[in-house]
């Protein structure tokens, strides 16, 4: 292990000398400044770091109000969630599909799209309806098409899924609430 790292130390040092030569090619200098733009040098100014985009828009998880969200790609537990698709809507389950980055005159915000779960069938029953203190609920296993476009603010908690029987989850609320 020790003469792989002395190894890279020294061949870095051999293209760093290399590259400082007056013979070097223009076109190798060329690559060294689109490396340089790829890739933030350690040793580069505070400057020169902020001009540098370094991620994508794209996000793997966002934490709000002490809780850590993410996309299902990511952390399928952490993806179920209970929202309001709209401000005056009623709270639906839903799973988050993807997150990111968007730019707005206040800064950057994190939008989210979110897939409902489809309502559970008036014909099947759901037991934690005669429960009214226990925040659960029955859905459909099943996802809508439809995408909802939600900030961070619109989702009320995470929610624990359970798949129990013909097609159907139960959704715990939980909130700290």
């Amino acid at each position: 292990m020790e003469s792989t790292i002395l190894k890279t130390l020294a061949r870095t040092a051999n293209i760093r000398r290399w590259l400082r030569r007056p013979e070097c090619p223009e076109a190798v200098r060329q690559l060294k400044v689109l490396f340089d733009k790829s890739f933030v040098p350690a040793n580069a100014t505070s400057e020169t770091r902020e001009f540098v985009e370094r991620k994508g828009a794209r996000r793997a998880y966002a934490k709000y109000d002490g809780v850590t969200f993410s996309g299902v790609a990511t952390h399928a537990g952490n993806a179920s969630i209970i929202y309001r698709p709209t401000v005056e809507g009623a709270s639906v389950a839903g799973q988050i599909q993807q997150m990111e980055d968007v730019k707005t005159a206040n800064g950057i915000v994190v939008r989210l799209q979110v897939r409902p779960y489809q309502r559970l069938s008036k014909t099947l029953y759901d037991p934690f309806r005669r429960y009214p203190h226990f925040q659960a609920t029955t859905y459909s296993s099943l996802l809508e098409e439809t995408v909802h476009q939600i900030g961070l603010n619109d989702i009320i908690a995470h929610a624990a899924r359970f798949d129990y029987s013909h097609g159907r989850s139960v959704f715990v609320n939980l909130s700290r609430e």
